[in-house]
């Protein structure tokens, strides 16, 4: 079972890349492509649509639409993300998204290697399957269909929670302030830090969160980079999230019940996470705002669930099989996802649903932190030291 399952896996992560290689056009990384152009010959400010047709025309092999609104991709990342297609601009499109599917496919085998030594005293082929259900189930191999960036993101945090373990807590924050480029992944991470006092971890982050900022602001400008907060909160990207508030935005047609149900649900998961803080370790408590960030998200797209496997990871160590099986349940939702517009999807649902059943698991079978006893224990001894 182990084996068909990772085999399965396998095959559907390379069909994703076989069409990202055939039809790289269609490809997020095309965006990118046409922003940095846009961005080096000074075009004007990338999250316009006609400046990003303008680039899309400076891109090698690119067949370019006549008007804006037919191009299919939108680019709204910070900034600095152009920098992803410097190395690749003088190279035919084809041949640079053909070159970024092998970058992913190397981060995720670093990905691979980090989640394997949390592995425990799993078996190796069972390990295997968990991973790849994590990695490679059909909502995250969005990674490699649209040919994204999320793969080398998931690498600075998996290695941030490394260190975290170790206590290396300002190279822990100076790694996961990386993944900031999608903010919405990791503010409740942040806030995970602040409840467990890891301040220097915090210091970290912001110092890393400062640089990007400032070098984004350098890049494009201040108005410009502000333009990208619009590009990123509008209806429609709201409505094509994984998040639950894309449900209301695709029933209202607003934005504004979506942005408060986002911050109902985000009050709640600070409320779930200083509640549980005694439950778990730092790296868990961090790993378990993650995830909750991605089913709770205003702008959390399909390849976010990449960032559920350190908290499924977690779960694999007493309950490899259920991993197993949300992976394949991922894989159903996505193969089910309806042409056209839904009011409800199946790719926020059963997220959502095993993000849940993964933090109530793992709270209700877990220890208590030896983190906050130690605590405890230094703040009681304290007095007496002073009173000796």
């Amino acid at each position: 079972m182990a084996l068909a399952s990772v085999t399965g896996s396998i095959a559907m992560a390379l069909s994703a890349v076989r069409y990202a290689v055939t039809y790289p056009q269609s490809s997020d990384f095309a965006g990118v492509a046409a922003a940095h152009q846009a961005q080096a010959k000074g075009l004007g400010c990338i999250y316009s649509r006609s400046v990003q047709l303008a680039g899309e025309h400076l891109v090698p092999g690119v067949v370019a639409p006549h008007a804006a609104a037919d191009l299919i991709w939108h680019f709204n990342e910070p900034p600095l993300m152009t920098l992803l297609a410097a190395p690749f601009a003088a190279l035919h499109l084809s041949t640079a998204v053909n070159l970024w599917e092998v970058i992913i496919c190397l981060a995720l085998a670093a990905c691979v290697f980090l989640l394997w030594r949390a592995r425990g005293g799993l078996p190796p082929l069972l390990v295997a399957a968990v991973v790849a259900g994590l990695l490679l189930n059909e909502i995250a191999n969005t990674e490699f269909s649209l040919a994204q960036n999320d793969a080398l993101l998931l690498v600075a945090a998996l290695l941030a929670f490394d260190l975290l373990r170790r206590h290396q807590d300002l190279g822990a924050g100076l790694l996961l302030g990386l993944v900031a480029v999608k903010p919405q992944l990791i503010f409740l991470a942040v806030i995970a830090l602040l409840i467990d006092q890891r301040w220097r971890a915090v210091a970290g982050c912001a110092a890393t969160v400062g640089a990007i900022g400032a070098l984004s602001i350098l890049m494009a400008g201040p108005s410009c980079s502000l333009q990208w907060l619009g590009s990123a909160t509008q209806l429609g990207e709201f409505q094509i999230g994984i998040g639950l508030p894309g449900t209301l935005a695709r029933w209202t047609g607003t934005t504004v019940a979506a942005e408060i149900a986002f911050l109902v649900l985000a009050i709640v998961a600070l409320v779930v996470l200083i509640r549980i803080r005694r439950r778990v370790d730092t790296p868990l408590l961090a790993a378990i705002a993650i995830a909750i960030a991605v089913v709770i998200g205003l702008h959390t797209l399909a390849y976010d669930v990449l960032f559920l496997a350190p908290l499924g990871m977690a779960v694999a160590r007493s309950k490899p099989w259920s991993v197993i099986a949300a992976g394949w349940a991922f894989t159903v939702a996505q193969l089910t996802y309806p042409v056209g517009a839904a009011p409800v999807l199946a790719t926020e649902l059963v997220p959502f649903v095993a993000v849940t059943l993964a933090v109530v698991f793992i709270v209700r079978n877990g220890t208590p932190s030896e983190e906050h006893p130690q605590r405890i224990n230094t703040a009681s001894h304290q007095p007496l030291v002073a009173a000796t």
